[in-house]
């Protein structure tokens, strides 16, 4: 059974007794990042990542995806997700037209290649 004193001297849950305090990055972070920022200037900084943009839209999706928040919210802080499920196809093909057309706008869309529209056709598999 445990004491009293016990009890005192027990961690208990979110407590941290040692080491770095929550949220502080260790040196090899601090450092890669310095030296990240430090390429970054000597490449041009937000010009280099336009031309990166224009002529390499892949890599700048890549890039953009890392700085992006995982979890998004709507203005009532339920999830994002859950709204765009509730959508109708008729909605989403709306939403995403017009955030390919403000891209198209911002110069941020490479230049249109061929078009090839196919329609799927639902089958049944075969039953083994």
């Amino acid at each position: 059974m445990l004491t009293e004193k016990m009890k005192e001297h027990m961690i208990r849950p979110g407590e941290r007794p040692c080491g770095r305090a929550k949220g502080t990055p260790n040196a090899l972070t601090v450092s890669v990042r310095e030296a990240v920022e430090r390429a970054f200037d000597k490449l041009g900084g937000a010009s280099y990542l336009e031309h990166v943009g224009r002529t390499d839209p892949r890599t700048f999706c890549a890039l953009l995806s890392k700085l992006l928040p995982t979890k998004l919210a709507n203005a009532d802080g339920s999830p994002l997700l859950a709204a765009l499920t509730e959508l109708t196809d008729a909605q989403l093909e709306a939403r995403t037209a017009r955030a390919l057309a403000d891209a198209s706008r911002a110069g941020l869309m490479a230049s249109p290649g061929p078009v090839i529209e196919v329609q799927a056709e639902a089958v049944q598999a075969p039953l083994k």
